[in-house]
């Protein structure tokens, strides 16, 4: 039966002596019949597990061999293990190859075999807890196999694990998961979004969720489509707010010109119309209407958006139906466009006169429509005409209307037929058209046949026929003739021929017409002759008016002519009137003033008591008037009557009413100051300094010195008076600035000022201490020789010292002001110069020379290398002497030619404290044209001595020579020469830095400090 293991197992358990060989033999059955599987059981049942393992693996079932390990817990030998893993490997069971290596610990092993197997749950369980950084890759991998095998719903949520967004939208797509796709695309960034929001919006598009389809059309920056979406839909305010939103006006227009076409020729107006207003294109939108011929609804957007062309619209359409025989709509699009007038004429060329009558008379009324039946008469002629007009009881108006057309003699030959009562009135009609036509003698014919000669008579007095118009009335009516001759001296009159307009008032028997003319045109004379002569009875009439015209007008009359006309219209309570006839006196006609005052103040007196908005303007029109006739006193009391203090006060002052002045500002401190400010300048204008002096004011007493110029008796009161130092200061600044404008000697005299008064310290004195100190350092050799210009400078170096302290003393950070320093500086090293060469110290004058090259501008250039280079040629250095003089020659040169620019500076190059951008001097230093080309000789004679370098050393090699003053130096200089200090040689003394030999030099000779004047001894 072959029922080996039975048999084996009942062997065993009977304890058969012969069970275990039969155990063997059957194992080798087993192993010899190929059957490894049972052998393997077998094995695993006796618990020779490594036996059972091998022989699962050579049957090729390496997943029972890998349960063995897995049961048993079978950790060695490590190449058994290896075995099975490898062949679980080989027979594709990568998933239990990962279960094996996972309990072997082998993990990555494991993870690989996982992933190899899609056994993608473990491998993302196995790599959470050894490799997370593998997880999302995992998830991905996942999703992918998914994606693979067609289960895309599993696959989304992976690939949302993995952040893997746009394959997660891929699924969701390939899904038909409409919802998750967009949810997942929102979380992508613009661009990679795009492409999904596109089919995402095709597919709500179909389904017809327009929002949705809207939002992801928006996204994927596709508005156009959108938009066309809505419109397909009918959803036309969508469309409109979408396009409004997101497109410029250009495509908006051109998208939605586009859809309307389409609309259009699909038939859909109502839709198109819409698209053509959405972009303000009416006119399009009534264009199409016109070629569809749906007129009403083109009116209606015509009366909407092109009001202005209504009317035209109608009546083309009225033209067009005319055109095409439709007359009753024309009829009604003629009358819309207000030319009903068209209409009839529409009903006349076809004919139909009645329709044409009753349009008239519709719109035009009853004279319209006798108009077309009068022209309907004229149509039919002669007799059936007449009878026409008089079946329809329009005989009358007929003529009527002919009349008015000036169809004169159709009206004549209805009038004489049918209606000769009406031929009077058709001559009338007929002489007045012809005075329109300027046929004025046709005219008089026909208001004669009309018996209306009175009507010819104007015609002729309105063209001035004065002959004609008299022939006229003696012949059909003599009671006119006085009536031409009245009318023919009004025309005089109006063109101011008085002698001819009198003789035909009188000639007419009106004399009172040329008295009204002379009275009107002011020509009183002839008024009271024609009085006189024709109306005795008017004469006192006449010159009361007279009296009073002249009053009115201000040209003549006394002053009760002014009161009493004031008066009559106070009666009358023309209170204005009254005003304006007070006011009317002027003071060319009523010479007493005081008579004046009275008539004004009832003017006054009639605005503050009946007229008070006039009160204030009539106030101050009469103190005008008042000021004007020196009333002043009188002008002030009004204005103060009036509240206005301040104007009282002015006028008090411009009248020089000083005790009525104070009275008004009597209670007003700022009013009193100003009456006594305006007095004090009436005493400085008037220049009464005595005056001014008793009330104290002795500044503005000095003031009118100053401006008189009276400068002795100036310094006398000041000193008499006791005035402070700042005044003095303030005048010693008034009196230099104008010595300083004469120039000349005079900066004597104003340096000579400074030093006996004292100088002002005020910054705003900058630019007269800046002229002063060029006048006096710019001054030529003859204008030094005619002054002591060594003491000049030494007081004017005084002067700009005591500034600079002052200065200083108020200065935040104790500094001068940069140019003012180069002023006094420049003073300075000017005196120094003087000083050391008054003592014999030559060579301390020469470096005081060669220092003042470095101030050339505020000293004229000329001058500074003069001075410095004869200084050099005295202390016999040549060279230097050579360079200066030479330079000397080039400027003089200059000078005459007025152009620098040719002046070579390269001999100063490196000569830092040598400026070349100063101003070319305007004069020479040395006047004498034979002084300056003894000058120009001598440097021309040094220029052949070869002993004679004709340069200038280095900066370096300058140290401690002469030349050191030429070049700038960080170290300090010295308030003697101005040159560099060495160290060692180094003085501080009252605030200022000096070579202790060349302060020692000079002290030594002077006892007094060169800075501070101050008493000084030498400091060895």
């Amino acid at each position: 039966l072959l029922l080996f293991n039975e048999a084996l197992e009942v062997a065993e358990r009977r304890n058969h002596p012969d069970a275990e060989n039969k155990r063997r033999k059957f194992y080798q059955y087993l192993i010899d019949s190929k059957q490894q599987e049972s052998a393997a059981l077998m094995k695993e049942s006796e618990g020779e597990y490594v036996q059972a393992i091998n022989l699962y693996l050579e049957a090729g079932m390496p997943g029972k061999a890998a349960r063995v390990i897995g049961d048993n817990n079978i950790t060695q030998p490590s190449n058994l293990l290896e075995s099975v893993a490898i062949a679980l490997e080989d027979a594709d069971m990568n998933e239990k190859a990962g279960d094996f290596y996972e309990r072997m610990g082998q993990r990555q092993r494991a993870l690989d075999s996982f992933i190899k197997g899609h056994a993608f749950r473990k491998a993302v369980e196995l790599a959470r807890k050894h490799f997370p950084n593998q997880v999302v890759s995992l998830e991905e991998s996942w999703g992918d196999h998914l994606v693979s095998i067609n289960q895309l719903d599993m696959a989304i949520n992976h690939f949302m694990e993995a952040h893997a967004q746009s394959k997660a939208i891929d699924a969701a797509l390939k899904a038909r998961q409409w919802s998750k796709a967009l949810t997942l695309a929102d979380q992508l960034d613009v661009d990679t979004a795009r492409p999904y929001y596109a089919e995402l919006a095709e597919h709500y598009a179909q389904a017809k969720q327009y929002k949705e389809a809207e939002k992801c059309y928006v996204q994927c920056d596709d508005h156009n489509k959108a938009v066309e979406m809505w419109t397909s839909a009918g959803e036309w305010e969508n469309a409109h707010r979408l396009a409004k939103s997101y497109l410029p006006e250009s495509e908006i227009t051109a998208l939605y010109m586009e859809n309307a076409s389409k609309m259009e020729k699909s038939q859909k107006f109502k839709e198109a119309e819409k698209l053509y207003l959405a972009v303000d294109k009416p006119d399009h939108a009534i264009a199409m209407y016109k070629r569809h011929r749906k007129f009403d609804t083109m009116i209606k957007l015509v009366s909407k958006y092109r009001k202005e062309l209504l009317g035209e619209s109608h009546k083309y359409l009225a033209q067009q139906l005319e055109m095409e025989g439709n007359l009753r709509d024309a009829e009604e699009h003629y009358a819309s466009a207000g030319e009903w007038l068209a209409a009839v004429n529409m009903y006349r060329t076809n004919d139909q006169w009645e329709e044409a009558i009753r349009v008239a008379k519709f719109h035009g009324g009853v004279s319209a429509s006798k108009r077309v039946a009068y022209a309907y008469a004229l149509h039919l002629g002669g007799s059936a005409g007449a009878k026409l007009l008089s079946k329809l009881s329009l005989l009358e108006p007929a003529i009527d209307y002919a009349m008015e057309s000036g169809a004169f003699t159709h009206a004549f030959e209805l009038a004489r037929d049918s209606l000769p009562k009406k031929v009077a009135e058709v001559h009338l009609k007929f002489a007045l058209y012809l005075e329109d036509e300027e046929r004025f003698q046709e005219a008089e014919q026909e208001f004669v046949q009309a018996s209306k000669p009175r009507e010819a008579i104007e015609m002729y007095i309105h063209q001035q026929s004065w002959s004609d118009a008299l022939r006229v009335a003696e012949q059909y009516d003599p009671s006119a003739v006085t009536d031409v001759y009245a009318a023919q001296g009004k025309a005089a009159s109006e063109r101011e021929d008085w002698a001819r307009a009198e003789e035909m008032f009188v000639a007419a028997s009106k004399p009172d017409l040329a008295l009204q003319m002379y009275e009107q045109s002011g020509q009183w004379q002839d008024a009271v002759r024609v009085a006189q002569r024709h109306l005795p009875h008017k004469l006192n009439e006449v010159q009361l008016r007279l009296q009073s015209a002249q009053a009115g007008m201000g040209t003549g009359g006394s002053k009760a002519d002014y009161l009493s006309k004031g008066r009559n219209f106070e009666k009358n309570r023309k209170f204005g009137n009254a005003i304006d006839a007070y006011l009317m006196a002027k003071k060319d006609v009523i010479r007493n003033v005081d008579d004046l005052e009275e008539i004004w103040d009832q003017a006054v007196r009639v605005s503050r008591t009946n007229m008070k908005d006039r009160y204030m303007q009539v106030v101050r029109e009469v103190c005008s008037r008042l000021v004007s006739v020196r009333k002043f006193e009188s002008a002030a009391e009004l204005m103060r009557e009036a509240d206005m203090l301040d104007e009282a006060v002015s006028i008090a002052i411009s009248g020089q009413c000083w005790e009525k002045a104070r009275e008004l500002a009597a209670d007003n401190r700022m009013l009193s100051g100003r009456v006594e400010s305006a007095f004090q300048g009436h005493m400085v204008k008037a220049e009464n300094t005595s005056g001014l002096m008793e009330m104290g004011h002795t500044g503005a007493a000095l003031d009118v010195l100053a401006q008189r110029g009276d400068w002795d008796r100036l310094w006398d009161t000041a000193v008499k008076e006791r005035v402070g130092p700042e005044v003095l200061q303030k005048y010693a600044g008034i009196r230099v600035q104008q010595l300083v404008d004469d120039g000349g000697v005079k900066y004597d005299e104003a340096v000579a000022t400074l030093i006996e008064h004292g100088p002002p310290t005020s910054a705003a004195y900058y630019d007269m201490y800046s002229a002063l100190v060029a006048g006096v350092l710019g001054r030529d050799q003859d204008q030094e020789k005619k002054s002591d210009q060594a003491k000049v400078v030494a007081d004017l170096r005084e002067v700009l010292y005591t500034v600079a302290l002052k200065l200083r003393s108020n200065s935040t950070d104790g500094k001068l002001d940069r140019e003012f320093e180069n002023l006094l500086m420049a003073t300075h090293y000017t005196h120094m110069m003087y000083l050391t060469r008054k003592h014999g110290l030559k060579e301390l004058s020469s470096r005081c020379a060669i220092t003042l090259l470095r101030y050339a501008g505020i000293v004229p250039t000329d001058k500074a290398f003069y001075v410095a280079g004869t200084a050099c040629k005295e202390v016999g250095d040549l060279n230097l002497a050579f360079m200066l003089l030479n330079r000397f020659v080039d400027l003089i040169e200059a000078i005459e030619e007025g152009d620098m620019s040719g002046i070579d500076n390269s001999d100063f190059a490196e000569a830092t404290n040598v400026p070349f951008d100063t101003p070319l001097p305007t004069y020479f230093y040395i006047p004498e044209h034979d002084a300056r080309e003894e000058v120009r000789d001598w440097v021309l004679s040094i220029c052949m001595d070869n002993n004679i370098e004709q340069k200038l050393p280095r900066q370096g090699e300058s140290e401690n020579t002469i030349y050191a003053g030429l070049y700038t130096s960080s170290k300090p200089t010295c308030i003697v020469t101005g040159y560099p200090i060495p160290s060692r040689d180094k003085l501080e003394v009252n605030n200022s830095i000096a070579s202790k030999k060349d302060w020692n030099a000079l002290v030594s000779k002077t006892e007094q400090c060169p800075w501070t004047n101050e008493t000084a001894s030498p400091m060895w």
